[in-house]
């Protein structure tokens, strides 16, 4: 999406891509360690929810990512963020919001901003966002 709707470089955008959840890690790494918060779901989804994006975001700042990359955990589930130019938090939002197995994908698209930021129709049949689906199946061919 990066290469084809935006001037953002692509490779910045695979890596908040790939960055993005990466607070949950450390949440389960200490819920692995304590055996009461991993044998209760709800409270463990619960902490999940709270504090991985912002806890994402202090690692990936930790470790001197540039900005617009380390706020992408912290914002990538801020489906009313407005912003004057388009962002990797833009693309990493719409690209989730893509995958038919994300639990906000069947949120009303129309009244997230991100699609019109991007350039694109918030219709998931919307042509050019079927074109992107061909290239992601076959990257995924490519790679498996």
């Amino acid at each position: 999406m990066a290469k084809n709707f935006t001037k953002l470089r692509p490779d910045q955008a695979t890596l908040a891509g790939l960055t993005h959840s990466i607070g949950v890690l450390p949440i389960l790494a200490f819920a692995e360690e304590n055996d009461s918060l991993i044998r209760d779901g709800f409270t463990l989804d619960k902490v999940i929810e709270s504090l991985q994006g912002s806890l994402g975001t202090m690692i990936l700042q930790n470790w001197g990512f540039p900005e617009e990359v380390s706020m992408v955990p912290a914002h990538h589930k801020d489906f009313d963020r407005n912003v004057v130019v388009v962002d990797f938090v833009d693309l990493v939002m719409v690209a989730n919001l893509q995958s038919s197995s994300h639990p906000h994908a069947d949120r009303d698209w129309s009244e997230i901003p991100a699609f019109s930021h991007i350039g694109l129709e918030p219709d998931p049949e919307c042509a050019e966002l079927m074109d992107y689906h061909e290239d992601v199946a076959i990257a995924k061919t490519i790679l498996s």
